[in-house]
């Protein structure tokens, strides 16, 4: 493996994680057990992503940053596709806690607009991290693991109006995980352990197979496009 591909395989995994929670999130509620359990998922969804989030802009923003102007349009348009998520996060926190202010809003469309502004937030964060691999920085191969660990400290609550960038972010962030994980405890809330660094891939087809992760398209993951572009190849026609 070279240093960028565990940054991107871990990457790919949180995002299929998250979809995959989404996806749970939104198959039908019916009797009053499965309200419970589809309350639980929702939760657990809203504190995997809001923690993720917080992240990206901890780690990976300042390394585009590294890149000059060009860098700076990047973190630019992605902060404003992240704050839109988090604001209808906030919305969504709001909905399942029946806060006044979000109690008018209907589930159907607050989930079809998290699904969409979530695939436009996972487009935008693979271009992140093909910009931070382009960089090649000394601390490369250390990226992954430092997006886990802060995730591990981030705050699970969505907090749009917080500050997103420089030293501010920072210690907004710290001190609203602390508030976070208080009420976490107080409200007995289960909060998902994030995605482990992915440090090993099998790439025989035969692995993928076995690994039930087969790449056979040119929808495959960032580490194999990239694989393609050094090789100069332009993949399937």
């Amino acid at each position: 493996m070279t240093p960028g591909d565990s940054l991107s395989l871990t990457i790919e995994a949180t995002q299929r994680s998250l979809q995959q929670r989404l996806g749970e999130c939104m198959a039908p509620r019916g009797s009053v057990g499965r309200v419970r359990d589809a309350n639980a998922r929702t939760d657990a969804f809203l504190a995997a992503t809001s923690r993720h989030l917080a992240a990206v802009e901890a780690v990976l923003l300042p390394e585009v940053r590294r890149a000059g102007p060009e860098g700076d349009v990047e973190v630019r348009t992605y902060l404003q596709t992240a704050r839109r998520l988090e604001r209808t996060l906030a919305m969504l926190m709001g909905r399942l806690y029946g806060e006044a202010h979000a109690v008018h809003l209907a589930w159907p469309q607050l989930w079809v607009l998290v699904q969409q502004q979530l695939t436009e937030h996972d487009r935008l964060e693979r271009g992140l991290v093909e910009a931070v691999i382009r960089l090649d920085g000394p601390g490369l191969e250390t990226l992954a693991r430092r997006v886990y660990d802060a995730e591990t400290r981030g705050p699970t609550r969505p907090h749009p109006n917080l500050p997103h960038t420089g030293r501010s972010s920072l210690v907004a962030r710290r001190v609203w995980a602390v508030a976070d994980r208080f009420w976490d405890a107080a409200q007995a809330r289960v909060v998902p352990a994030p995605v482990r660094p992915v440090s090993h891939r099998h790439d025989s087809l035969i692995a993928q197979y076995l690994v039930a992760d087969p790449h056979f398209d040119d929808h495959a993951s960032m580490r194999e496009h990239r694989s393609r572009r050094l090789r100069g190849g332009s993949g399937p026609s």
